[in-house]
């Protein structure tokens, strides 16, 4: 099951971006789903995957690649909302249930909450308001020659960019049941509601914390045996079922995209 969700979780992506560069470039699903996994094959040894965005670009015409580059930013961006929002709410329903388990002192926990909660209206702002960042970007001389791109990027309309953030939704769904399938495999013993609350935590500071994908392997391991370790002992098979995880989700398609780069180049 978990093999399966792999490939619906990138389709999903694939839908995302072929959403946002429609506007610019008509493409069909399946070279949308090419570029998405090709840029998981740069991306994987470059900063939060941001090398992403060159194995994208390669698959839409010279001309667009400037709006692809930022409608692909767009894409992260709305996942990383999706990230930031339920891990807020995996915070919440850590301390309303188990106030023991991460008890520090209730000062850290409000500030801590309250922090959070600030930087999440801001980024949702921010997603819903890019055309108010127009007259800002115009400032720098070599963006003025862009206006035509910042116009197209500015008049996104916000029913697109809400089914952005639901189909971000949908793939943070699916890699988490991925998640808690393959625990369970691992034989740790976790109910479901307690699965979601650690992967919502273990994906927020994931996140939040600048690193490579192979870093991010290990600390991701890390903060699945601080989260998931609340619930279970079993500490060598959550490592296990993350590192599992990592391989399915990103090391088999970066293998996979490598095909479709050289394809392409061809």
């Amino acid at each position: 099951m978990v093999l399966i969700l792999m490939p619906i979780n990138w389709l999903v992506e694939s839908v995302k971006w072929k959403l946002l560069i429609n506007r610019i470039q008509p493409i069909n699903l399946a070279r949308s789903f090419k570029a998405v996994i090709s840029g998981i094959t740069i991306g994987i040894a470059t900063p939060n995957r941001i090398g992403e965005i060159g194995g994208r670009i390669l698959f839409i015409e010279k001309k667009n690649r400037n709006y692809g580059i930022i409608v692909t930013w767009i894409g992260s961006f709305s996942q990383f909302i999706t990230t930031i929002t339920t891990g807020v709410f995996g915070l919440i329903l850590l301390l309303w249930f188990y106030p023991n388990l991460l008890y520090k002192s209730e000062l850290i926990n409000t500030i801590t909450f309250l922090l959070l909660i600030l930087f999440l209206v801001l980024i949702v702002w921010l997603f819903f308001n890019i055309s108010k960042l127009k007259s800002f970007l115009l400032r720098f001389p070599f963006l003025k020659s862009k206006i035509n791109l910042l116009n197209s990027l500015s008049n996104i309309p916000n029913s697109i960019l809400i089914k952005i953030l639901f189909l971000s939704l949908i793939r943070f769904a699916i890699f988490s049941f991925q998640y808690y399938l393959l625990l369970h495999f691992f034989n740790v013993k976790i109910s479901i509601f307690d699965s979601l609350i650690s992967t919502s935590l273990i994906y927020l500071f994931t996140t939040l914390v600048p690193t490579t994908t192979l870093a991010e392997l290990g600390i991701r391991g890390s903060l699945a045996i601080f989260f998931i370790g609340l619930f279970s002992e079993n500490i060598p098979n959550i490592v296990f079922a993350s590192f599992t995880l990592w391989i399915i989700n990103l090391a088999i398609p970066a293998l996979i995209g490598s095909i479709f780069l050289i394809k392409n180049k061809s």
